[in-house]
Order: C-alpha cells, then structure tokens, then sequence
C-alpha cells in the first residue's frame, strides 16, 4: 500500500475517497478533454465500489463467489445476482430492485448494504448511505473470529462510507475531521494482506486505492499501483475496467483500449463499458471518433436498464461528440 503524509495530499485523496466507495456509475461530467485529475474526480466508476465491497456471514441454501475459484466463500444467491446485475451486466435498475429481495432475505450480508450505500448516493440520499454504511460495520464486525480477512476489508469499506458522509454533508472543509477514517482504511487493509496477501478481492480493492493514489499524487509509479489488479484481483469486468480507467487518465488510450477490451470479452453487455470505450477511443481521437460514437449509442440503446442521472450524462456526451446532434438510441 503507498504511503503518504502531507496534509494537502490528504484532503485531495480524502476527497476522492468519499466518492469512491458511494458512487454506482461511471462519471463523465463536462467537456471530455479536461486534465487527468479533473478527468478522476469525475470519473469514478461502479467497479470502485465493488473492489470495496463483498462478503458473507452465513452460509444458504445457494452460494456463490464472484472473487474466488479456489478458497471460496459463500455468497447468498440474492447478493449475488444484485451484484452481478449492478457490475457485470450494468443492470441498475433490476439490480435496485434485486437489492430490495437481498435485504429481506440475506440481511447479515455485507454485500447487502454496501450496495444500497451506493443506490443511496446515487439518489443524494446521504442520510441513507449513512445508515447502510453502519449495517456494514455491523456486519463485518460480526465475521470477526470466522473470516477475518472479509471483516477486515468490510471495516475498510464502512470507513470510506462513514467518511464519504462527512464530506458530502459537510463540504470539503471537514476533511480533516474525516482522516482518522482514511487512516483506519489503510490499517484494516494492511490486516487484510498479513492475512492473505493473494486474495483475490483483498487485490481488487488494495488495487483501485493504489491506483487513485498513483493518478492524483506526484513521483508515483501507475505500473506499480496496478500491479495488485493486474497480478490478484478478479473478477475480470471489474480487474479490467479498473486498469482501462487508470490508463484512460494516465492518457493512455491504447492501454487503455486493451484493457476495456478484456473487460467486455467477460462482460460483453455492460452499457458502462460501451461507454468506457466509446471515451476512449474519442481521446485516441482521427478516423476513431465514428467508433466512439457507436459505442455511444450502443450504451444508450441500453437506457432503460441505466441509472438515470448516467443515462442522462451519456446522452450529452454524445450530443457533444456529434456537434449538438442527439444520437440514436
């Protein structure tokens, strides 16, 4: 895990922190050839939730692990589809209401709430996103002594919920009330890796923080910040996504356009990454920009499944692509 002390960096990681946990779609507010930082602030994506977020505490009747193949642990089958129809087919929508069948049926699953913080955001409901942040850190302290590597993690994410709520509520200026929780991120996940520093979801979520430090902190090494995605982290639409994201703001689109292209071989009807690789192949920029705009459409032709503040945002996206023109949906 990087290692920084100076305050300024601080607040700035702070400030990505408090979205990065709460945000479900993948931003892309404003004109699209803005700097690398502007680009991160406003381009976090679902997958920077679900690196923090997934875990079990009981074992039904169905389970499953999107994370693991080998050493899984059980997932109820509710969390499960409400995370797959969130992340792998970019369903918010049904994942929404899937979400409301988790939380009656698997209400000691971290998962669970983890992903309702993240619809609450969505919603500006940070009163909501607060109280699921809390059934979060309930439940992760309740996996204490029976995986203590998923609490851990889960420790991690309530910390980041619970700061995200400061910052949003409060404004910028609490920052400093809310470092001690960044401080605690770090710490519960540096538990985690001395427990298993393979795991795969330890990887995903120990990946995206490195990253987000790498693209916003001086003298930092990018390669070296992806390494945990690259190496541990599945599963793939997420590991994927994630590194075509850090290269995009690196303004490396053709890294970043094989990486997007991995992510859609195993998550082929994600309208978040049609949308993805439509950015990115408008910075690559030339005989691409045809191709960015399909891949436009193509998330648009999906609209009814999307969140409707991302629907909204790929819609002008496009509008600006195509010179004021709206395009097909």
């Amino acid at each position: 895990m990087l290692k920084f002390k100076p305050e300024s960096y601080l607040l700035k990681f702070l400030e990505i922190q408090s979205t990065l946990l709460t945000t479900y779609s993948l931003r892309f507010s404003g004109k699209f050839m803005k700097p690398p930082v502007k680009l991160l602030f406003s381009s976090v994506s679902a997958s920077l939730l679900a690196a923090l977020v997934s875990a079990v505490t009981v074992m039904p009747s169905f389970a499953a692990d999107p994370f693991r193949t080998s050493n899984a642990r059980a997932i109820g089958s509710e969390t499960q589809k409400a995370f797959e129809l969130m992340f792998k087919e970019g369903d918010y929508v049904s994942a929404v209401k899937q979400l409301d069948k988790a939380v009656r049926n698997e209400a000691n699953e971290p998962l669970v709430f983890a992903l309702r913080a993240s619809t609450f955001y969505a919603t500006e409901d940070f009163v909501g996103m607060q109280v699921a942040g809390k059934r979060v850190r309930a439940n992760a302290e309740a996996l204490k002594g029976k995986d203590n590597l998923r609490a851990y993690i889960y420790l991690a994410a309530s910390d980041l919920i619970e700061a995200g709520y400061i910052v949003k509520t409060e404004g910028l200026s609490s920052a400093p009330r809310a470092l001690p929780l960044v401080q605690s991120v770090f710490d519960n996940i540096k538990k985690a890796q001395d427990i298993d520093p393979d795991d795969p979801e330890l990887n995903l979520v120990k990946g995206y923080i490195d990253m987000l430090i790498a693209s916003v902190l001086p003298l930092s090494d990018l390669e070296s910040a992806l390494a945990s995605l690259k190496q541990y982290a599945a599963p793939d639409y997420l590991k994927w996504r994630g590194i075509a994201l850090a290269y995009r703001d690196a303004r490396r689109p053709d890294l970043a356009l094989g990486a997007v292209n991995k992510a859609l071989t195993t998550a082929p009807n994600n309208p978040d990454l049609n949308y993805l690789k439509g950015q990115i192949l408008w910075m690559q920029g030339g005989n691409n920009l045809p191709a960015a705009k399909q891949f436009f459409e193509l998330a648009l032709s999906k609209g009814k499944q999307m969140n409707p503040s991302m629907l909204a945002e790929v819609r002008q996206q496009c509008r600006n692509l195509a010179g004021g023109v709206a395009c097909k949906e």
